[in-house]
């Protein structure tokens, strides 16, 4: 978040790496903030205790603050929240999200409790082509404990603004901007990628690292801690001071940590990297390949997805999502499916809603291989519009797993 004309001091994260595994420690320059170690784990002969991390307040309260919450009891920004910019996003973004909670998510909730249950729970998510959507991530897999998220946006900078330098202007910017990046997702489900080259990457919402405050927000999550960090040339994280010096490095698979706890008290992982996924983006990055084969995912999700995979340049990846995945979800736009079939591993298939040709921009794109499976095998309703068929209440959606 970078407010014009506001005095601000960055929260640095100093991250110790020894043999003990040391707490990570949040500073910034007025404020120390405590954040503890990941989720501790004692164990007795008959009984599993796990003792969760403290919330960090500082970090909660900025999360609250992004996703314009006006009735939690802050500990920060009390000078900002009297400013006409929070107060009218607060109250319009108040109505935006009950309506669009009640409308599109409430009927993804109840196809996950019901029939989507029958596919099992997953616990490690990856989702490739994502933008920072942990929203319709975490609906549709509420038990997953890691969730990794990889898109060409840029991660952003955190702050932490300074009450005694208020500029009016600067939080009515900020935000209009968090307003314009939120409706390609809430209208159409997906975010769509020539929209997030701008509301991405400007002064005032400079990366995924907002949305992802706000949709954590929105779904009941508590911040624990935000780490920067690169992914090396041997596929390690490398923890960085703050998010500040990671946007100014050089480094490739520039990401973010975040640790949260869920409205259920489950603790979550959401990781975010910045990284070009085509073959000649993966041909040169070994390190990230290293770090896809080591993050033993057993989900991939796939929406939005620009039918990237359909092409010969996106080859890679394909195939190393087919190489270490159990189960994809996902729509038509992520991996053709003449590459599922035609693999070396065998699949079994689960489908839902109906399949129809692609819109418009992608009308190259149609499969009438898909479209006869679909017709062979036979669909459940799924009664909900999710993907590029948006509007269609029984959009594609398929369950394809490993044998």
């Amino acid at each position: 978040m970078k407010l014009h004309k506001i005095i601000f001091s960055l929260i640095t994260i100093t991250v110790l790496n020894s043999c003990e595994n040391k707490d990570v420690e949040t500073k910034k320059e007025s404020l120390k903030v405590d954040t503890t170690k990941v989720a501790e784990v004692s164990h007795t002969p008959t009984v599993e205790t796990v003792v969760l991390p403290k919330i960090n307040d500082t970090l909660n309260d900025l999360a609250n603050f992004i996703s314009g919450n006006a009735t939690y009891n802050y500990n920060l920004f009390s000078e900002y929240r009297k400013k006409m910019g929070f107060t009218n996003f607060s109250s319009s973004f108040s109505k935006r999200w009950i309506s669009f909670d009640s409308t599109k998510l409430l009927p993804i909730k109840n196809f996950v409790a019901g029939e989507f249950a029958t596919h099992g729970k997953t616990k490690n998510l990856f989702y490739p082509f994502s933008g920072p959507d942990i929203l319709y991530s975490s609906t549709l897999f509420p038990d997953a404990d890691i969730y990794t998220l990889i898109g060409l946006e840029p991660v952003g900078t955190l702050p932490i603004i300074d009450d005694k330098a208020i500029i009016s202007d600067s939080i009515q910017n900020y935000f209009t901007k968090i307003n314009s990046s939120l409706n390609a997702i809430l209208k159409f489900s997906f975010f769509r990628t020539v929209s997030m080259k701008e509301d991405l990457r400007n002064n005032d919402v400079d990366g995924t690292i907002h949305l992802i405050l706000l949709f954590l927000n929105k779904t009941g999550h508590s911040i624990v801690s935000v780490k920067p960090f690169h992914i090396d040339t041997l596929g390690n994280k490398e923890y960085l001071k703050s998010t500040l010096v990671l946007s100014k490095s050089s480094f490739k698979n520039k990401s973010i940590e975040v640790i949260a706890i869920d409205k259920n008290n489950k603790l979550k992982t959401i990781t975010y990297t910045s990284t070009d996924l085509s073959d000649g983006g993966l041909i040169k990055n070994k390190g990230l390949v290293s770090y896809i084969n080591n993050l033993k995912f057993e989900t991939t999700y796939l929406k939005g997805a620009s039918y990237l995979m359909h092409k010969p340049a996106f080859s890679e990846i394909r195939k190393l999502i087919l190489a270490n995945t159990n189960q994809i979800v996902q729509d038509d736009s992520g991996i053709a499916i003449h590459y599922i079939t035609n693999d070396k591993n065998k699949w079994q298939f689960s489908f839902y809603g109906e399949y129809t040709k692609p819109i418009n921009m992608f009308t190259q794109n149609y499969q009438a291989d898909l479209d006869s499976l679909y017709k062979l095998k036979g669909a459940k309703k799924l009664g909900f519009g999710l993907g590029y068929n948006y509007r269609d209440k029984n959009s594609n959606f398929m369950v394809i797993k490993k044998i």
